[in-house]
Order: C-alpha cells, then structure tokens, then sequence
C-alpha cells in the first residue's frame, strides 16, 4: 500500500478452515461456498462508504476470527505496509488500511486486476480515506492534549490522512 516505516503481520488463517474430504460441505455441518456473484454481492456491502458497510465488515472479521468464513474471503493483511498505523495523537490507521487490503486482494481474486482497477480501485481507495477520516475524528475519552493541541493532532492526522490517500491512489 504505502511505504515508510514499519510493517504489520499479517492475520492468520484460523485453524480448520478448509473443505471436509470425502464427504459434502452440508453433511459436514458446513455452509455450501456462495457463488461467485454471491461474493461480489457480499464484497461490495463490505467495502462501500458509510457506516452500516464499516460495521458490516467489522462483524465479518469478527466472524473470520471466530473462524468462520462463509464466503471464503482473503482476509490477510500487510497493515499499512511500510507506512506507520499508529500515528501521533494517538490515532491508529490500522483498521482502515485492513479494510483497503481486505477490498484490494478480494476484488482482484473474483474478478481480476483489470476490472478491478478499472470498476472497483477508486471507490475502494474513496472509502480508504473515509475510514482514515473517520478515525482522525475520533474523540478520546482521556485525553492528554489541550484544546489546542487536540486541534494541531487532528489536522495533523488529516494530513497523514490524505498522504496515504495520494500514495495508494497513485501506486496501490
């Protein structure tokens, strides 16, 4: 995604996902793989602006660390790549940019690079910011900052913010 500093792992698979051998997907208590149109559908409701699309994905991870994952999706990550999450003030980047590999690896997966750069990058990227946004807005309920400071960190965040927002628009 970007590069500066500092790398995240990437999250894990959780144990036991995979297909059961010799037997159907139903008889083994598992849910049948959605289609492929079915998971371009469920994609677009995850990766979309808006609050109802960030929760929805929050509950999909939550569901894939439970290890469950009924529509197979890549859910791994290089955080920020090279670039710091955690940045001053207190603010952290690192949902928004698992959110941006999450749209990345998914959509060039299920309908491939061409498609997705032409159909699917700009918004995933206009959502990037979004959620960046979001959390530059963030109030902290212990905050150790004056007023004034706050205000400083703030439009420090929304800088960094559209720094990372120019670097994938331009590489990612």
């Amino acid at each position: 995604m970007i590069g500066l500093t500092s790398v995240a792992p990437a999250v894990a698979a959780p144990a036991g996902e995979g297909v059961a051998t010799g037997t159907s997907a139903v008889a083994a208590g598992k849910a049948p793989m959605a289609s492929k149109t079915e998971r371009i559908k469920k994609l677009g409701q995850l990766t979309v602006k808006g609050q109802k699309s960030l929760d929805a994905w929050y509950a999909g991870l939550g569901q894939y660390r439970k290890g469950k994952n009924p529509y197979k999706f890549n859910w791994s990550t290089d955080g920020c790549s090279k670039a710091p999450e955690k940045i001053p003030g207190g603010y952290d980047f690192t949902f928004p940019c698992h959110r941006h590999d999450f749209g990345y690896r998914n959509y060039k997966s299920l309908v491939g690079v061409s498609k997705f750069r032409s159909q699917h990058k700009k918004r995933i990227d206009d959502v990037f910011l979004q959620d960046m946004k979001q959390v530059c807005g963030a109030r902290f309920w212990a905050d150790p900052l004056t007023p004034a400071g706050r205000k400083k960190a703030k439009a420090a965040c929304l800088k960094t913010a559209d720094k990372y927002y120019a670097a994938v628009r331009a590489v990612g």
